[in-house]
């Protein structure tokens, strides 16, 4: 209940505050004792810890005016405050106050000791014990308070205040002193939960360096590991055990920092080495490995784990386990006085052992009084409390519970890293021993296919030599499947019924099935086989199931195989019969998805007879005019001639225009375009490019109509005029006869110049406005007239557009005409120079 009084609630609450404000422990606890000494105004208050043992200590404390002698740091034996007290406090939460001069103690139980439920607060007087009052007044104290701290339903310790001077305690700072005493058990739990957080924490961020040293790649991880491992658990110094394996791995022993140093022993405690291959001489001289030593095996098997179930042990003191005289004399010369080992375990094989060594300590307590048991007077109440410090030598720093978790949680990783190295190494062998094997098994086939063809007449003998390729065949299946599972087609192993057997992950992936879904599925309805043009197998006329009757070994391509989605895909493959004596036991089909190869020779097809008709056609006429003028007997009027001569030169140029537009798409593939801009008037560019097609627009009877725009832009030339003449010949090409092509340049906005070739043409279809820029496209034309060409102009057009930092598009309504238009940015001045 709080105080009624407000300036005592006010007081309280500043205390409970400040000491709330302190996440420390050590921080808190002291501000509650310079709090309580302020609010009570004694003489001391101090905060008294127990010990495991009963024992306590004074680990906060605050003096008024050096009036009574500092018992900071000191211990306090168990026997000071009897058992009895401490049930009492710990139960019923009992508070004592004494008063020396009157010889009164009041008690004043928070918890009835019947109902075990909290009761008024009341203040019980009754004569203290004599030597209770001779115990306060040799500590030069008159009257004192105690109010028991819990933690966890456990007594913590005590808060107490002693004055030097007889002094009454009012029940309302009695009740204070409670509520103090209860927020520093809160405080207290809230310490604990940080310093427990901080610990998990430091141990999470060891797990996982420790994790990230072993599975580096280097051969010194271990190493490192270890090292880490020991600096984390506080060790002195460590090792790492590994057992060895028959043949493959000897025994390995890794260290760091302080090593026990084992003796010589006597025959009977020398380990069996599997690697005994020593002569005497140098097994003499050689000293032991400790954990191959029986002592140690025995002393393992005799210590009790530090954790039940596992196979750990913690050794906090040497002396006091159960350590073989043999092994002492290796660990005590080195100052080893703790002791943790983890037996590595993984999978149920033994790998070998991690051990941390802790060094042994001088251990220092400050004693209020020297403490004697052999003294009569320590019968009596103490008759002094000056410090005594007594020297404890040959100590050792306990391991604690954390600690064991943290040494279980790393031996762990430590296993799984070793387990882990030594089936890579393993695999590895496996692996070197498969290439040796698989290189002299396939000498031996061929030396016996060698034999088979010239000693065919020995029938018997080459039975045998079959039959022996057959056993080493069988012995050699699971390497072949690894082969089989690693190789790019997809490869499936029939019945002599048409179902998988065996199917590799790349028929599993090519027909878009796991490899468990089309295990023992009939290949036919798999697949669901058709020729080339659609039309289905039956299982009786498909090439598989021929193979599988006749034996033949059929080959195919184009047929098409079903996916799992539905869709069919061409392929090609082989079916060939598996046959053991003359009795065909089923087939391996291996199979190609061949979409990709169909479409790169269509390509190929379509460009050489696009390249093909193209050269073709001029240079006929030009072998035909020069023909004709070549002969002798050829009479005919100059002009002809000269026309013969202008369709000569004309289909030359022709020739000539398409062989550079193949030399310009594969500088564009081969990313060798570079232009070579200038400051350049847009209405000169535009006005060239008219003129260079005028010829051939007066030839189809078409009309240019030009509308310019007279500005200065940054650009090469010769590529702008290029593209303009693309656009304007194909605009003619595909213009009626006495239609009207327009050229016309406008801003697009402030920065972009926008231009247009517009013509009157049949148009072209919505699906075809993209396409036409791809390589090889032209348009199919509805009228029986060649338009020529090659399909590379706006394939050009765009890489010269794209290249100017522009785009190229084309928009057409069927029937009225197309416009293509592309943008250029409107640079006026030079762009600097790039490092390209």
């Amino acid at each position: 209940m709080p105080p009624a009084n407000p300036a005592l609630a006010a007081l309280l609450h500043r205390m409970i505050d400040r000491i709330r404000q302190s996440l420390e422990l050590s921080e808190m606890l002291s501000t509650t004792v310079n709090e309580v000494q302020a609010f009570l105004k004694t003489d001391r208050v101090k905060v008294y810890r127990f010990e495991p043992d009963g024992s306590g200590e004074v680990i906060a404390e605050s003096i008024r005016a050096n009036r009574l002698p500092s018992l900071l740091g000191h211990r306090f034996p168990a026997e000071d405050i009897p058992q009895e007290a401490r049930e009492l406090f710990l139960l019923t939460r009992q508070r004592n106050i004494v008063n020396v001069a009157k010889g009164e103690i009041g008690i004043s139980p928070l918890v009835s000791p019947k109902t075990q439920q909290q009761q008024a607060p009341e203040i019980w007087v009754r004569q203290v014990d004599p030597c209770h009052v001779e115990y306060l007044t040799n500590m030069g104290v008159q009257s004192s308070l105690v109010v028991p701290i819990l933690y966890q339903q456990t007594l913590w310790g005590l808060l107490v205040a002693h004055h030097s001077k007889p002094k009454s305690v009012s029940p309302r700072a009695l009740e204070v002193l409670q509520l103090v005493a209860d927020q520093v058990s809160i405080a207290l739990n809230h310490a604990m939960l940080l310093s427990q957080s901080r610990l998990r924490a430091h141990h999470e961020a060891a797990i996982n360096k420790v994790v990230a040293l072993l599975h580096k790649a280097p051969a010194n991880s271990l190493q490192a590991a270890l090292d880490h491992t020991v600096k984390t658990l506080n060790g002195i110094g460590g090792r790492l055990y590994l057992n060895g394996q028959p043949i493959t791995t000897p025994e390995r022993v890794i260290t760091t920092g302080v090593q026990p140093v084992p003796r010589q022993l006597p025959a009977q405690h020398q380990p069996s080495s599997p690697h005994a291959n020593q002569s005497s001489g140098e097994a003499s001289m050689a000293p032991p490995v400790l954990e191959e030593l029986l002592a140690w095996r025995a002393w393992l098997r005799n210590e009790p784990p530090a954790k039940p179930g596992e196979l750990l042990w913690a050794v906090d003191n040497l002396s006091q386990s159960q350590v073989s005289p043999l092994l002492t004399l290796a660990l005590t010369p080195q100052n080893i006085g703790g002791l943790l080992i983890a037996q590595l375990t993984h999978r149920h094989q033994h790998l070998g052992y991690l051990s941390i060594f802790r060094a042994t300590l001088d251990q220092e307590i400050m004693w209020a009084g020297r403490l004697d048991s052999m003294d009569p007077r320590q019968r009596r109440p103490r008759q002094s409390f000056e410090t005594w410090r007594e020297l404890k030598r040959g100590q050792s720093q306990p391991w604690t519970e954390q600690e064991i978790e943290l040494a279980l949680t790393l031996s762990h990783h430590f296993s799984q890293a070793i387990y882990q190295s030594r089936l890579y190494h393993q695999i590895q062998s496996l692996n070197t021993e498969l290439e040796a094997r698989v290189g002299q098994r396939t000498i031996e086939l061929k030396q016996a296919n060698d034999n088979l063809k010239q000693e065919i007449e020995e029938r018997e003998k080459t039975l045998l030599q079959l039959q022996s390729a057959r056993d080493s065949l069988k012995r050699l299946s699971h390497q072949h499947e690894l082969l089989l599972k690693s190789a790019g087609e997809g490869i499936c192993g029939l019945d002599s019924r048409g179902r998988i057997t065996f199917a590799n992950p790349a028929a599993a992936k090519t027909l878009g099935y796991t490899m468990d879904s089309i295990q023992n599925r009939f290949i036919h309805q798999l697949v669901e086989l058709q020729k080339a043009d659609g039309t289905p197998y039956t299982w009786e006329d498909s090439p598989i199931f021929k193979t599988l009757i006749v034996g033949t070994t059929e080959y195919k391509v184009g047929d098409l195989f079903r996916r799992h989605q539905g869709e069919h895909f061409p392929v090609e493959y082989i079916s060939t019969p598996i046959q053991e004596k003359g009795n065909i036991l089923g087939a391996v089909v291996i199979f190609k998805d061949i979409t990709e190869r169909q479409m790169v020779e269509r390509l190929k097809d379509e460009f050489i007879s696009v390249v093909s008709h193209e050269l073709r056609t001029p240079l006929t006429s030009i072998r035909t005019a020069l023909g004709l003028l070549v002969q002798d007997n050829f009479k005919v009027a100059p002009s002809k001639q000269r026309r013969m001569i202008e369709i000569a030169f004309s289909n030359t140029n022709r020739l000539v225009r398409l062989v550079n537009d193949i030399l310009d798409i594969e500088r564009i593939k081969l990313g060798k375009v570079v232009l070579r801009k200038q400051i350049c008037n847009l209405a000169d560019l535009m006005n060239q490019a008219v003129d260079e097609m005028q010829a051939m627009a007066d030839e189809h009877s078409i009309e240019l109509i030009v509308s310019c725009l007279a500005i200065d832009i940054w650009v090469d030339p010769d590529r702008i005029v290029q593209t303009l003449a693309n656009l304007l010949s194909n605009a003619i090409k595909f213009s009626p006869k006495g239609s009207t092509v327009n050229l016309t340049a406008s801003f697009s906005d402030s920065e972009t110049i926008l231009i247009a070739v517009k013509d009157e043409g049949a148009g072209i279809p919505e699906d075809k406005l993209e396409t036409i820029f791809a390589q090889f496209e032209q348009l199919n034309v509805v009228d029986d007239e060649y338009r020529g060409g090659t399909g590379l102009g706006l394939a050009i057009c765009r890489s010269i557009i794209e290249q100017h930092g522009g785009s190229i598009w084309a928009e057409s309504i069927l029937n009225q005409g197309s416009t293509f238009f592309f943008t250029l940015p409107f640079v006026s001045e030079p762009e600097p120079p790039s490092q390209n």
